[in-house]
């Protein structure tokens, strides 16, 4: 593994003028001059024309060699060793005002910067970045940098940025470096009004730009320029006295850091200035002392800071832009401006000709690898597209030859279909509601399924009277013994039918005498239910979208519910306004706290309320400004147009996932 990033990197040497990321089967997230340094696919071997770590080119460039030996030291037991005994990991940041330092001269160039910048330097992160690291260095001693100091700040921007670009690989994110290392004859003063400008504006004279500001700027722009990369921004390592340790501009052009970093110390270089770099990109910062709040509108769709620690729930989660993690809340993707991506050209309304009154599409495991795969119902059976472990899926393939429109006769109007893990061996299973009960077609260690069976004969559209119009079923595991369990809410409330350790199912109960037709009045129509595991003890509990909100019903030890509760008073019919017929709502772990939270698709994009643990929910914050009823968050339709979240990469979290004309996009968590 590569430093902390839980990828293997590898260098390769093409003398290739440029970067391949569009067309590169292993596209570089890192190019110094011509060493590229991409991710080596799960399971497969070196890459083609790999440097051997220990016999480099002896032609290198200083650039070329530093960022070599950079991946080098990453790879090492020292640079590992350093990162899991990081000091003050997972604590809030303490830079107060990183975003607020001004350069002295910024505002006074003006046309000048005008004329450099004829574009915007980083307006949100994805495709290629150039990126310009400028080592400072002074007259004495004390200001000077080490040939091992130097090295460590290449590889610490390295680890730092590979963790952007490794988190969201389809977003197609590449870093092209210029390493400038400038030794000033320009002493140290602690008391000069301009702390930066009195060391950066001699370095970029230096490196032969104009001594001031507007310098910065042109220096960023001919990075860009010489690497025809989308967009560019630079870094200064330093040791000269700052007014703060580490502090950029929202939207570019500049990065500043101290090499020693305060009280988090070098082996926190990464992710300063990956939180830093989120900054360049247009995220606010989230740490309380930043004194940030809940509004606004940042980065490229104009997100609000909904996990500000100083107005959060519970103080927000986990995130880069909060904290010591390399981990990113639900807004933080929107603020970089991670868009939905096309990774399948099929399951779509044009692409393929799948129809939401024909076609249910889902998302499984079916292999058990922990990536959601692309499953469809279609007219000759139950298609299949695995996810890959780059992000992407296989192309569909014909998996079952029945629960299809054509293949069995089965309808959306009359048959529920599902995919669920009934065995417990963490592969999910096909589960079709017919005529005469519930049949299941279990997935199989190959990857294929083995012939359907009737395992109850009840739940049915004849084989007890169950309509899709009234009464919903779904398949969750109520017991905690890793086996899905079937729930329907009937007529008199909610019924059960325990899978059992030899694949049967035990006779239904009631056990619910609520959430039904008659029990309660809910209405298919108006009141979306689900079941799903809300307190994480591994017993699915029962949450309802009813007029004033989301209810629960808690799942208890004994097998029996706990008491019907208002948890979030929005998502309802009255509450917030929600229709069936225009804003699915979902639940699924956004955070990777292993609790689910609530997921819906609203007029203006995607809501989150976050689960807060023991059936408790936050207020619902927007998330994502794609996916949504209205034509500015993309005119997306229940009748045409799918949306679901699932953890499609294997990382904890759940992506976004929705079926539109063209096919299938994804935006990442």
């Amino acid at each position: 593994m590569s430093g902390d990033l839980n990828v293997s990197e590898q260098a390769v040497l093409d003398d290739f003028p440029g970067l391949r990321s569009g067309a590169d089967p292993n596209p570089p997230i890192h190019q110094y001059g011509r060493i590229r340094i991409a991710v080596v696919p799960e399971g497969g071997g070196p890459l083609r024309n790999g440097l051997a770590p220990d016999a480099p080119p002896e032609d290198l460039t200083e650039t070329e060699r530093l960022g070599l030996d950079a991946l080098r030291l990453r790879d090492s037991q020292v640079f590992r060793t350093a990162k899991e005994n990081r000091p003050r990991q997972g604590e809030p940041w303490d830079m107060t005002g990183c975003t607020g330092v001004a350069a002295v001269g910024e505002a006074d160039a003006g046309a000048d910067s005008l004329a450099f910048a004829a574009a915007p330097t980083s307006s949100y992160l994805e495709g290629t970045v150039a990126v310009g690291i400028v080592i400072v260095q002074g007259p004495t001693a004390a200001l000077r940098f080490s040939d091992a100091e130097v090295l460590k700040v290449v590889a610490e921007v390295q680890n730092g940025l590979g963790y952007f670009a490794t988190t969201n690989p389809i977003a197609g994110i590449s870093f092209a470096y210029d390493i400038q290392n400038v030794t000033l004859a320009t002493p140290a003063d602690p008391a000069n009004a301009d702390l930066e400008g009195l060391w950066r504006n001699p370095a970029m004279g230096a490196i032969g730009y104009s001594a001031d500001w507007s310098g910065v700027t042109a220096y960023v722009e001919d990075l860009r320029t010489r690497f025809g990369t989308r967009w560019t921004y630079c870094g200064f390592f330093t040791k000269y006295p700052l007014g703060h340790f580490a502090y950029a501009s929202i939207g570019g052009p500049r990065i500043v850091m101290d090499y020693n970093n305060d009280g988090w110390g070098p082996d926190n270089i990464d992710r300063v200035f990956a939180h830093e770099t989120g900054h360049i990109f247009g995220c606010p910062d989230e740490y309380a002392v930043s004194g940030c709040n809940c509004g606004g509108s940042w980065g490229r769709y104009g997100t609000t800071n909904g996990n500000c620690e100083n107005c959060a729930a519970g103080g927000g989660v986990a995130c880069l832009m909060k904290g010591n993690t390399f981990t990113l809340c639900g807004y933080t993707p929107a603020h970089l401006g991670w868009s939905p991506q096309l990774l399948v050209r099929n399951y779509g309304a044009s692409a393929g000709g799948w129809q939401v009154g024909r076609h249910p599409l889902v998302l499984a495991d079916t292999t058990a690898d922990g990536r959601a795969d692309i499953v469809g119902f279609g007219d000759a059976g139950v298609y299949l597209s695995r996810a890959q472990a780059d992000g992407r899926f296989e192309v569909p393939h014909l998996a079952v030859n029945n629960f299809g429109y054509v293949a069995g006769g089965w309808r959306v109007e009359k048959h529920p279909r599902f995919l669920a893990d009934t065995t417990g061996d963490g592969r999910a299973d096909i589960v079709g509601f017919g005529e005469a009960g519930v049949y299941v077609s279990r997935a199989q260690a190959d990857g294929t399924f083995d012939a359907l069976r009737l395992v109850v004969d009840n739940f049915g559209y004849v084989a007890g009277g169950w309509r899709v119009e009234n009464h919903p079923r779904f398949l969750a595991d109520t017991t905690g013994d890793g086996r899905a369990d079937i729930v329907g809410f009937g007529n008199a409330g909610v019924y059960v039918s325990r899978a059992q350790a030899d694949g049967s199912y035990d006779a239904l109960r009631l056990v619910v005498d609520n959430f039904g037709y008659v029990a309660g009045g809910w209405r298919v129509e108006k009141h979306p239910r689900f079941v799903v595991d809300l307190t994480g003890d591994g017993r699915a509990d029962i949450l309802g979208f009813g007029e004033a909100g989301a209810y629960v019903s808690l799942a208890q030890p004994d097998g029996s519910y706990g008491p019907v509760t208002l948890a979030v008073a929005n998502f309802g019919y009255v509450a917030g306004g929600w229709r069936v017929e225009r804003h699915p709502r979902l639940l699924a772990d956004t955070t990777g706290d292993g609790l689910p939270d609530i997921v819906g698709f609203g007029e203006a994009g995607a809501y989150v309320s976050r689960n807060l643990g023991g059936g408790a929910f936050e207020a619902p914050g927007l998330v994502d400004t794609h996916f949504g009823y209205a034509n500015t968050a993309g005119g997306w339709r229940i009748e045409r147009h799918p949306r679901f979240v699932a953890d499609v990469t294997g990382g904890g979290k759940a992506d976004i996932v929705g079926f539109g004309e063209a096919g299938v996009y994804v935006a990442r968590a």
